[in-house]
């Protein structure tokens, strides 16, 4: 009979007491104390960086050096590192104007002598006629047509 009391009561005490749900509990309290932790350590941050910029020598120092702000009656100048020695470090290292002009990737499909006016014509007379372009039979000009087939010369 002790040994049956003793087994209903640790049955009752298993199902009527979550110690799962405890052990849960626990482990987000602590996840939920470390998080408001690194909160105040950023409210504390905060506050600091507001007293700061009430000050107007701090504020004076941010626009020089991130907007490059100068007070009235100064003037900026900005040096600029030689051309052939840029480091890797510098905002200029990457600058276009230090490289020599690049040739065209599409010189192959361009026609010899450029787009003329036999061309349009033929174009529009119904030679070598492309999609998109304009109808045959059109007449040749300085009308609409002419100007689309003009604009449309580099489907040919």
């Amino acid at each position: 009979m002790l040994l049956g009391a003793v087994v209903v009561a640790a049955v009752v005490l298993f199902a009527w007491f979550p110690a799962g749900s405890l052990l849960n509990q626990r482990s987000n309290l602590a996840d939920t104390g470390a998080q408001l932790a690194a909160l105040k350590k950023q409210d504390a941050a905060l506050a600091q960086e507001k007293k700061n910029l009430s000050d107007a020598g701090e504020i004076g120092r941010i626009a020089r050096a991130q907007y490059q702000l100068v007070s009235p009656g100064q003037q900026a100048y900005e040096t600029l590192p030689p051309s052939g020695a840029a480091a890797a470090g510098t905002p200029y290292a990457g600058d276009p104007g230090s490289r020599g002009p690049v040739a065209p990737s599409a010189t192959p499909e361009l026609p010899p002598g450029g787009v003329t006016t036999t061309t349009l014509a033929a174009a529009s007379a119904g030679h070598t006629a492309s999609p998109g372009a304009a109808p045959t039979g059109t007449p040749s000009g300085s009308g609409l047509v002419s100007r689309m087939l003009h604009a449309l010369e580099f489907w040919r």
